[in-house]
């Protein structure tokens, strides 16, 4: 990813944070046929590894399944939105962009094996754990839930490689920077908004 240095996200610890926001990823691996891209939820357990490690599971029939134990690239994008020059102080100077957070990890996705009921038990209380009534795979009849389990494949990737990257207008002078987020608040995009006042106030 190319990344300039005003735009870097090099702290481990907000690179995991956009992860555990932003949590459905595109795993892309390269095969015979080329590359193929699937797009999966993925929990990151942040301690295992120096830095972390994904994981996710596959639906049976899913070719990505005969791609796990090769190498992968796994894309996380957080909030992104237009930016127009008209929101600067001299639109004749400015241009057209878009701003955006993203992280790259890369790896290599081994099939788990294992007991997959206990992996999409964690995956639906992380979903289910803030609702009123949140569901549980316990809920499911006996023979789904002895069914369930042999429709998927689950894998884990040790993070090998990770980049970060925010382009948050952090190349503009602070006032400027304000003038976007108001902009974006304008347009509707809060969330990216909030992001850049969490920027802005690490300068």
């Amino acid at each position: 990813m190319y990344i300039p240095k005003h735009f870097a996200m090099d702290a481990l610890s907000d690179q995991h944070a956009l992860i555990e926001a932003c949590d459905f990823g595109v795993v892309v691996s390269h095969g015979a046929d080329g590359l193929f891209a699937t797009h999966i939820p993925l929990m990151l357990k942040r301690d295992e590894g120096a830095f972390g490690t994904l994981y996710g599971h596959l639906a049976r029939s899913n070719p990505h399944v005969g791609l796990l134990g090769t190498a992968a690239l796994v894309v996380f994008s957080g909030p992104h939105a237009y930016v127009s020059p008209s929101w600067f102080s001299d639109r004749s100077m400015n241009v057209p962009t878009w701003n955006y957070s993203a992280v790259h990890c890369s790896g290599v996705p081994q099939a788990t094996g294992g007991d997959q009921l206990v992996h999409l038990r964690e995956m639906a209380q992380r979903y289910e754990a803030a609702r009123p009534s949140g569901w549980s795979v316990d809920e499911l009849k006996a023979d789904m839930r002895e069914s369930l389990p042999r429709g998927i494949v689950t894998f884990r990737m040790e993070i090998a490689r990770i980049e970060g990257k925010a382009k948050l207008s952090q190349n503009k002078p602070r006032g400027e920077r304000e003038r976007v987020i108001e902009g974006l608040k304008a347009d509707g995009e809060a969330k990216l908004a909030a992001r850049m006042v969490q920027e802005l106030e690490k300068a």
